[in-house]
């Protein structure tokens, strides 16, 4: 497909909501907007391919973990879809590096903790990279992930990430509740959980990914 979109999530660490975040994404993607959507888990411990199986969706899945196939396989899968969802690994070698080179957006979460923020300023400057060899892509959002509200590690994390050239900083923020913890192991998502916090978790994944969208 001529006008797909290719999206990857990248950090230099684990454990900072990417496989989560690219499995909401690509349920809202599809389930919610309607749009066709392949992911690729490029993360040796394929927890978003494992999360797609448990949710039972007719979503195509490739586990792509060798550097060379990835840099072969995307520009080929983008071309079968509307969106192209990665999954990297917690580190920025050569397999992030190449979907990097294909990427149309990437995104890096972060938790509003001093580790996370040093982690991403390495991303950072590998992305900036990228977008001098190819004018400007992939185009680069960062936002905040398992935020507590009204903390002044919130308040120091979203200043931080504000005064980062050439990367967006989202405004919306995805808080930490239970509720999401539990997804993984009750095989959902947001939208499909129920009690409390449910909707509000729904809404915050939602006013993100139209500001992903906006990249585009």
């Amino acid at each position: 497909m001529s006008n797909s979109i290719t999206v990857s999530f990248s950090n230099l660490k684990g454990g900072v909501g990417k496989s989560s975040t690219a499995v909401h994404f690509i349920y809202w993607l599809s389930e919610i907007k309607k749009k066709s959507a392949i992911l690729v888990d490029a993360d040796g411990q394929s927890s978003s391919s494992n999360w797609i199986e448990l949710l039972e969706l007719d979503i195509p899945v490739n586990k792509i973990t060798d550097p060379e196939q990835l840099g072969e396989k995307l520009p080929e899968l983008a071309l079968e879809t509307e969106y192209l969802v990665v999954d990297n690994g917690g580190n920025l070698g050569d397999g992030t590096m190449r979907t990097l080179l294909s990427a149309d957006i990437t995104i890096i979460p972060i938790t509003p903790s001093g580790l996370d923020v040093l982690s991403a300023a390495s991303a950072v400057r590998l992305v900036s990279q990228i977008q001098r060899a190819r004018k400007g892509l992939p185009k680069t959002g960062i936002f905040i992930n398992r935020a507590v509200k009204n903390t002044k590690l919130l308040k120091q994390a979203k200043e931080t990430i504000s005064q980062i050239e050439k990367i967006k900083p989202f405004k919306n923020v995805i808080y930490q509740r239970q509720l999401l913890a539990d997804c993984f192991l009750q095989g959902s998502v947001a939208w499909e959980m129920t009690g409390s916090g449910a909707k509000e978790a729904a809404k915050d994944y939602e006013k993100l990914f139209k500001e992903i969208l906006e990249l585009a």
